[in-house]
């Protein structure tokens, strides 16, 4: 199975991240494979609510922005 976490925590090093650390430890442990983003550094706008993208598109937003490395990783 693939994971895709999502951090949206402001700290890096936080609860959040240990609690990321170690869900993503035992879930590679079982075999699937986990792939992490940590919101916080990335460079992602907010909805502008344009209706310009379509989710049948490869990335649904007209935005570029750090939201094109997510969407594959959902997709897969």
């Amino acid at each position: 199975m693939h994971i895709v976490v999502l951090n949206g925590s402001p700290r890096k090093t936080g609860n959040t991240a240990a609690l990321v650390e170690a869900f993503t430890r035992g879930a590679e442990e079982a075999g699937h494979q986990v792939r992490t983003f940590f919101l916080q550094g990335m460079d992602l706008h907010g909805c502008r609510g344009c209706f310009g993208g379509h989710s049948s598109q490869a990335s649904p937003c007209v935005q570029k922005d750090g939201m094109d490395q997510i969407y594959p990783a959902v997709r897969a």
